[in-house]
This record gives structure tokens, sequence and C-alpha cells, in this order.
């Protein structure tokens, strides 16, 4: 069915759809706790999921590797609202709580390692400020502080190294990270 719905198979991708909706709708609102965020994430996972088909790997199983992107994304979710601070203990806990199945362990292996490689690619001060907003979770400004910079050269260079990085890691489970 995978390799159906990674052809463009849209009977394919409403299968994995209806198969896989409500748990991972439960999944999403036991970690946001808010039914509408959780909902728009998950219409946005699978809107997604269905742009980058044809460049995600073969998973193993699917639920595992929905659940694992699905994380991801609700990652980026708490980021992009800016509640990150609330709910940074519940994400950490959810981590360690679900990461002990081993096709878990690999996907989250495989995907640092990838990013980590791309990133060394990286000019120095992009990779460092990269670095310090992601990894870090610094602010723009918090950033432009400690390295003299205007904020607006802080935005440009997160900007070229989430560009960069895009680029490298197309088709790879990291770029849900993006």
């Amino acid at each position: 069915m995978w390799e159906r719905f990674q052809k463009g198979d849209t009977n394919a991708f409403e299968q994995i759809f209806q198969e896989h909706w409500n748990m991972l709708m439960h999944y999403a609102c036991s970690i946001l706790h808010d039914d509408a965020m959780a909902k728009d994430v998950l219409q946005n996972f699978f809107l997604e999921l269905w742009e980058k088909r044809e460049a995600l790997p073969v998973p193993q199983e699917i639920k595992a590797f929905l659940l694992f992107l699905l994380r991801l994304r609700i990652l980026n979710a708490l980021r992009k609202e800016d509640i990150r601070s609330k709910h940074e203990h519940s994400f950490a806990q959810l981590l360690q709580e679900h990461t002990s199945n081993s096709t878990d362990q690999l996907y989250y292996k495989q995907m640092y390692e990838e990013l980590m490689q791309h990133l060394n690619e990286l000019p120095p001060r992009i990779r460092q400020v990269f670095y310090m907003s992601r990894f870090e979770y610094q602010s723009v400004a918090e950033i432009a502080a400690a390295l003299g910079a205007s904020e607006q050269t802080v935005r440009n260079q997160l900007n070229t190294a989430n560009k960069r990085l895009k680029v490298m890691l197309k088709g790879s489970i990291a770029s849900f990270l993006l």
C-alpha cells in the first residue's frame, strides 16, 4: 500500500488516512491538550505527507513511522506557536516515554546523524547561528547579542541555513525537522 501511495495513488493515501487518522488524532490531542490545534497539526501533517510522498522511505511499520513523523510535526507546531517553554517538558517526557521502541530509536538516530552530517557542511558562522537557534533554543535577539551581529543578519543566516539544509536533506526523514 505504501508503495502505491508513493506513486500517487489517491486510494492508497485515503486508506492510510482512514486507517490512522483516529489513532494519530488521539495521540496529538494527548500531547497538545487542544483539539483544534491537534486537528490543524494533523491536517497539515497529512498534506505534507502527500506532498513529500515520493521522497519518503518505505517504512517497516507504517503506524510507527507515522507516529514518528507526527512527533516531529508536533514539536515544530509547538515551536512555531512560541509556547515551547510551556510544553518543552511535556515533549521531552514524551520522547523519553516513547523512544523505547527500537524502530523509533533507529529513526531518531538516523535522522540525527544525517542532520549533523549536513549541518557540518554549512559555513561555520551559519552553522553556529543554526545550532544556537535550534539546539540551544536561543532567540534571534539573544544570538545577535552573543555574536555581535544585527538581528537581521541572524535572521538572514537562519534563512540561509534552512534553505541549504532543505536542499541537502531533500528526500530524508530529517527534512521533517525544518
